[in-house]
């Protein structure tokens, strides 16, 4: 018989896609920090799905939540990521999660989604039809306000790099748990900034598609 606890992960998963993804403010279930595939098994089977045959399959709550917390969450003390930021600034790079019901802020403090909008944008993020295809889309966005005094030229170096380590964690994490997804740079800027009602100098980086066979 299962627990009361993994029961209600379940129930929650089941109620998160079942709805169409209609977050209002979820806290995710705790990140699952061991299991999985190894390190060099990872990464032997790190590799871009296919768009034209992208996985359409959706993700569970548990699966998403293991997926930001690859990206960019905390994994030691009150000031330790899963990802490298300059200056020991905290995380600097937002992320956007788009489902077909709407649009959500991860939020790393508190490991939650926090609503943004109840409006799908999946097929008009990027330049490629078949990205809107993907159950969710991660939108990666530079945070101008978490920069502080990081301006110019040298906080987009930040942003673009931070971003590169963030979309390799979220491969590694995706091949542990057999899920498809693919680096994509190719976006509509201005749609984005629109949607997400974006600060005048924060720029969306790249999407993440995620999807499971």
């Amino acid at each position: 018989m299962k627990s009361p606890a993994k029961l209600k992960t379940l129930l929650l998963s089941a109620l998160f896609f079942l709805c169409a993804s209609a977050f209002a403010d979820i806290k995710l279930p705790a990140p699952q920090m061991t299991g999985g595939k190894g390190i060099f098994d990872a990464l032997k089977a790190r590799s871009s799905a296919n768009l034209n045959h992208f996985p359409q399959n959706p993700l569970s709550l548990q699966e998403l939540s293991n997926l930001l917390w690859a990206a960019t969450g905390l994994n030691r003390d009150e000031k330790g990521w899963t990802t490298p930021y300059g200056m020991g600034k905290a995380p600097y790079n937002k992320i956007y999660v788009a489902s077909d019901k709407g649009v959500s802020l991860y939020d790393w403090k508190t490991h939650a989604l926090k609503e943004i909008s109840t409006k799908n944008i999946k097929s008009t993020v990027a330049k490629q039809p078949a990205v809107g295809s993907a159950p969710v889309i991660l939108i990666i966005v530079s945070d101008d306000k978490a920069m502080g005094n990081v301006t110019g030229q040298r906080a987009r170096d930040w942003a673009h790099i931070a971003s590169g380590a963030m979309s390799q964690n979220i491969y590694l994490a995706a091949a542990s748990m057999n899920i498809g997804t693919r680096y994509i740079v190719n976006m509509n800027n201005d749609v984005i900034s629109k949607e997400l009602k974006l600060h005048e100098n924060d720029i969306p980086i790249n999407l993440m598609p995620l999807g499971k066979n």
